[in-house]
C-alpha cells in the first residue's frame, strides 16, 4: 500500500523477514523505514532501540498509527511471533541443503572447541593416549562437526550421532569420517522429545553440542517440560549405572526458566545433579553447559557456585573440577590450554 504521510511524503508498506516469515508490520513513511527496521531488530533481541529524542518521538508517532500502536506492543507483537515460531519449528523441514551448508561453515571452529569441552567436563580426556574405550552418543549431532571433532579429539571413542533433519544426517562432512575409528560416520535419525531408539544401558556417555536448548521451549503437541522429560529419562535409561556424567552444551540463559525446568525435570528423572557451568570455552565468549550426574550418595556435596557467576547460580569449569576430585565423582578433564 502507498499514501501520503500525516507530515507530507509517500507512505509504504514496510515488510521484514521476522521468525520465518515476511510480517507487513503496516503502512509508514518511506522516510522512516531504515530507522524502524532498526527498532524491529533490536526488539528481535530483546534490546532498547538506539534512539532518543526527536528521533524516537517521530518514530512512536508513525508506530501509534499502525496495526501495533505503541512501541510496547510492537515489542510484545514480535515475542508472541517468537513463540509460534518455536512452537511450529520442524528441523527437518527447515534444514534444506543450502542451510545445512552454512550452518555447517557458519560453526566448524566453535562446535570443536565446544565438542571438546563438553568431553572434558564428562571426563574424557582430549590429550594424550586413550585410557579407556568408551561408547557415546552425540545428541543432536546436526552436520556431524560435534561427532567428528569428538573423534579426532579422543582415542578409544565410538560415536554414534543422532539428529532429527535428514538433509544434516546427509551432509558432505560425513565423508571426512576416519573409516580406521570404530562407528566412523555413524549416524541415526530421531527426535530428541521422543523416547530414544537405543536398549537399557549401552552407553557410557552422552554429550550434546548446541542442541538442547530448542527442548525449553513448548511444542503444539509438547509442554517444554515434558519434551525435557523425554529426553532426561532416555538418556538415564540408555547409560550404563555408572556411566560417565552428561553434559549438554546449550544457550540456556538466553531462555527465561530454561536452566530451573531442566534441573527440575532432571531430578525427578532421578539425576542426582543437574548443574549450570558457563565456561569461556570459545574466544571470549562465555558458554553455557547443563552437567548432569548420577550414582551419588544422598550426602554428597554439589559443586560449589562460582563467584564470577552467582547471579545465574552457575558454577565454571575449574570449580567443577576442583569439586570432582572426590571419591564418588567421575575426574575433570580439562586440557592444557585452559589454564594458559
Amino acid at each position: 500500500g502507498s499514501g501520503q504521510a500525516l507530515h507530507g511524503g509517500k507512505t509504504k508498506d514496510l515488510v521484514v523477514k521476522l521468525h520465518g516469515q515476511d510480517r507487513n508490520l503496516g503502512s509508514f513513511p518511506a522516510k522512516l523505514h531504515t530507522d524502524l527496521r532498526h527498532v524491529v531488530e533490536m526488539l528481535r533481541r530483546r534490546k532498547r532501540p538506539r534512539f532518543s529524542g526527536e528521533r524516537l518521538s517521530l518514530l512512536e508517532e508513525a508506530i501509534a498509527s499502525s496495526p501495533c500502536r505503541s512501541l510496547e506492543e510492537l515489542r510484545q507483537q514480535i515475542e508472541a511471533w517468537r513463540e509460534e515460531d518455536r512452537a511450529g519449528f520442524d528441523a527437518n523441514r527447515y534444514y534444506d541443503s543450502d542451510r545445512t551448508v552454512g550452518y555447517t561453515e557458519h560453526n566448524r571452529g566453535s562446535q570443536d572447541t565446544l565438542t571438546r569441552r563438553s568431553l572434558q567436563l564428562s571426563s574424557v580426556p582430549t590429550e594424550g593416549p586413550a585410557q579407556d574405550t568408551i561408547l557415546a552418543v552425540d545428541l543432536g549431532c546436526g552436520s556431524g562437526l560435534s561427532t567428528l571433532s569428538a573423534l579426532n579429539a579422543a582415542n578409544g571413542l565410538g560415536v554414534i550421532g543422532l539428529d532429527l533433519s535428514s538433509e544434516m544426517l546427509r551432509a558432505e562432512e560425513w565423508k571426512e569420517a576416519n573409516p580406521r575409528r570404530p562407528l566412523a560416520g555413524e549416524r541415526l535419525r530421531a527426535d530428541l522429545a521422543q523416547p530414544l531408539p537405543f536398549r537399557d544401558h549401552i552407553f557410557d556417555l552422552c554429550y550434546s553440542v548446541s542442541a538442547v536448548h530448542y527442548l525449553a521451549s513448548d511444542s503444539l503437541t509438547q509442554s517444554a517440560a515434558r519434551r525435557i522429560g523425554q529426553l532426561t529419562s532416555s538418556v538415564k535409561r540408555i547409560l550404563r549405572p555408572k556411566g560417565r556424567p552428561c553434559t549438554l552444551q546449550a544457550y540456556m540463559t538466553r531462555e527465561s526458566n530454561a536452566v530451573e525446568t531442566f534441573r527440575q525435570v532432571a531430578l525427578r528423572d532421578g539425576w542426582d545433579i543437574c548443574e549450570l557451568v558457563v565456561d569461556q570455552s570459545h574466544g571470549k565468549a562465555e558458554r553455557d553447559f547443563l552437567y548432569l550426574s548420577h550414582g551419588l550418595t544422598p550426602s554428597a556435596s554439589r559443586p560449589p557456585r562460582c563467584a564470577l557467576y552467582r547471579h545465574c547460580s552457575a558454577t565454571c569449569a575449574l570449580a567443577l573440577e576442583t569439586w570432582a576430585k572426590g571419591p564418588e565423582t567421575w575426574p575433570v578433564r580439562l586440557d592444557g590450554a585452559h589454564r594458559a
